[in-house]
């Protein structure tokens, strides 16, 4: 029996919320939370019956005392988020204005997840997980580059499932156009990435405008259609397409796919509800469900984050995800 059914590795953060939608200047008060992309998939994972570790580094400061501690709460395995003297643990401010506009900065000069090295991944028993989810922006810089493309070669090699998630934030990368070279030469060794529309055309994109701060939501121009054939042959099983409120897709190399509708709700955010969304979609895949059940599984999961404030925080648990399905008459086999 494996050790784990998920690690995920990549970036982490403490998030600063606004706990009031008000224009900038009239913000007085933040809820403080954890977040990054592949701890909340980590913990959304382990709400949900997983056995979930993270990947990850944190600095020798308050912060990083926070984030461990919750992430031990959550019971994610945290025996592999490292603690680097030297570094500060990276955050993540929000403010939420008037008209649904949820601007970010993003905290991560010196961020120690990006100095992870090969010496480190390399004891990383990757082949005791079911899965491997590695963050799209783990890949942005080096030496974590480096030692994150050995973790999945050896995932590959050993026959565990390797999941993208394509996680594209251009202010992370010296240059946009970087994220896609490096992204597709990544592709090799994953089974199944997921990505919205934006971030698919990034992977070989004809220009992308930075139109919010810091990037979270760029313009991004190209041919998805190409970039979805282009990144199907470079090995994947699957490529999973998040399209926020009108549902999510699966394609396959064979030309086929299907596609499944979104679940209403009042939206809060939406940030965090694609990795609910992820989160959802690997349990049900490791639950053993079809595309069609996991897609649905993985919209109600980001449907009800995407109805809190909070990311991981904001996650829901087996029980409360079921109990979401079965009120609008779906049943699921896990």
């Amino acid at each position: 029996m494996a050790a784990w059914d998920l690690v995920a590795v990549g970036r982490l953060s403490l998030d600063l919320y606004a706990l009031e939608e008000t224009p900038k200047p009239a913000t007085r008060a933040f809820g403080a939370f954890i977040g990054g992309n592949p701890l909340n998939v980590a913990v959304g994972a382990s709400r949900l019956g997983l056995r979930a570790a993270l990947v990850s580094a944190v600095g020798e400061d308050p912060v990083g005392e926070f984030i461990l501690a919750r992430l031990a709460a959550e019971g994610v395995d945290i025996a592999y988020v490292f603690t680097k003297p030297g570094f500060l643990t990276p955050a993540v401010v929000l403010f939420r204005e008037p008209g649904g506009v949820y601007p970010l900065t993003f905290y991560r000069e010196r961020a120690p997840d990006a100095a992870l090295t090969l010496a480190e991944l390399d004891g990383v028993p990757i082949e005791a997980t079911r899965v491997l989810f590695v963050s799209g922006s783990a890949l942005a810089r080096e030496p974590t580059r480096s030692a994150v493309f050995a973790l999945a070669e050896r995932a590959r090699r050993a026959g565990v499932a390797v999941y993208l998630d394509l996680d594209f934030r251009p202010t992370l990368w010296h240059d946009p156009r970087a994220y896609g070279v490096v992204v597709r030469s990544f592709l090799p060794w994953v089974h199944v990435a997921i990505g919205g529309v934006k971030e698919i055309k990034a992977l070989r994109p004809g220009a992308v405008r930075v139109v919010a701060h810091q990037g979270t939501e760029p313009e991004v121009e190209g041919d998805l259609e190409g970039a979805i054939r282009e990144a199907l042959g470079a090995g994947l099983e699957a490529l999973v397409i998040k399209g926020g409120e009108k549902g999510s897709g699966v394609r396959f190399p064979d030309g086929t796919g299907l596609w499944v509708e979104a679940f209403t709700v009042p939206v809060v955010t939406p940030l965090g509800a694609g990795d609910a969304f992820a989160a959802g979609l690997v349990w049900a895949r490791l639950s053993g469900l079809g595309w069609r059940e996991a897609l649905t599984v993985a919209n109600a999961a980001g449907a009800l984050v995407a109805s809190r404030l909070a990311c991981a925080d904001a996650a829901p648990r087996r029980e409360e995800l079921l109990d979401f399905l079965r009120e609008r008459g779906v049943y699921v086999g896990a």
